[in-house]
């Protein structure tokens, strides 16, 4: 591989007047010469060693990425959003994935052994001279998890941190979800019944909050009966979905896809046509939301998106432009209306 010696010898001039000449700075030779050298790191196929141009200027325009879990269906998209904005700016990324899902056991309690993985996966980045670093959350949460003040630039996605030093990147889930409330009932459904997560998500709690906001709105009575709780398991969709029709709803939001899933199963059991019969929303659009029979109307998130905005913040940080104050920013989500939502069939 050709060096600037190699340039320098060809065109009978110093190193550093390659080196001056190369990186464009001004007078640092004559039109002649220049061009010279110019023509001979063509005709040689120079490349320059770009990592040791930016040790030296102590920019190594890489950006970091701390994935709780890799494995989680939100998690690549986000990261594919946060490498694209930083290869369309010159940027590179370094991924490191905690794999607390697998490591803990889905359990992910702040204890004292996750911060020091956190602490140890951000020594780690350090090392490699990244300029930033996206923390990326397998679920929506407060993190306790912290950089020290004033270090490198630090923004969270799909997770908020305990204290608002750092800015954070999420999506609507409360107005995601008012729009699904306003559609049912605009389909002429008021005994809608909601399989939410688990009473201390904080996704189900944001989602919840804007179906019952949808139905105030409306002049529709919230009806607590018709509110039950799963775990997000396709399990727990089937056996809520059972309760809800035995007590006489017409419609089922279902707070993912897979509890969604659930409730067509709970149908094809009891003879019941899903978007005729009974009409079924659920969240997340994955897949198979898709694949079902008719296709489930859904509720898109922003993965792509959040992603992308994580990394802008970064690089903002880097060129110094002034975010303000650290804030939460909301990403809106995307409604899919399919053939799962029908009119009340007693309408």
């Amino acid at each position: 591989m050709a060096t600037i010696k190699d340039i320098a010898r060809m065109t009978g001039v110093s190193v550093a007047t390659v080196s001056n000449v190369l990186n464009g700075k001004s007078g640092a030779a004559s039109p002649e010469k220049a061009k010279q050298i110019f023509d001979a790191a063509a005709h040689l196929k120079y490349q320059p060693n770009v990592l040791a141009k930016n040790l030296k200027l102590r920019r190594s325009h890489t950006v970091g990425i701390i994935t709780e879990d890799l494995t989680v269906f939100n998690t690549p998209e986000i990261v594919d959003g946060i490498e694209s904005y930083c290869e369309e700016h010159g940027f590179e990324i370094v991924l490191a994935n905690m794999r607390l899902f697998k490591r803990y056991d889905n359990n992910l309690t702040d204890t004292p052994e996750h911060m020091a993985l956190f602490e140890k996966t951000l020594r780690n980045l350090a090392a490699k001279q990244v300029e930033g670093v996206v923390y990326i959350g397998y679920h929506y949460r407060r993190v306790s998890y912290l950089p020290p003040q004033g270090s490198i630039p630090f923004v969270y996605a799909y997770c908020t941190p305990s204290e608002q030093r750092y800015p954070s990147v999420v999506f609507d889930n409360e107005d995601a979800s008012f729009q699904v409330g306003t559609a049912l009932v605009r389909h002429g459904h008021r005994q809608i019944g909601v399989i939410c997560g688990p009473v201390a998500s904080l996704n189900a709690q944001a989602r919840l909050r804007g179906y019952q906001r949808a139905l105030f709105e409306a002049g529709v009575l919230y009806n607590a009966n018709l509110t039950l709780f799963g775990d997000w398991t396709q399990e727990s969709g089937r056996r809520c979905a059972g309760q809800l029709i035995d007590r006489g709803v017409t419609a089922i939001y279902a707070f993912n896809d897979m509890m969604a899933s659930g409730v067509y199963l709970c149908c094809a059991e009891r003879g019941l046509t899903v978007g005729r019969d009974i009409s079924v929303f659920g969240y997340d659009n994955l897949s198979l939301s898709q694949a079902l029979d008719p296709p489930l109307s859904t509720v898109e998130s922003p993965l792509d998106e959040m992603g992308r905005r994580s990394a802008a913040l970064v690089l903002d940080q880097l060129r110094e432009k002034d975010a303000g104050t650290p804030k939460e920013w909301m990403i809106p989500c995307k409604l899919h209306m399919r053939a799962s939502l029908g009119k009340n069939p007693n309408c």
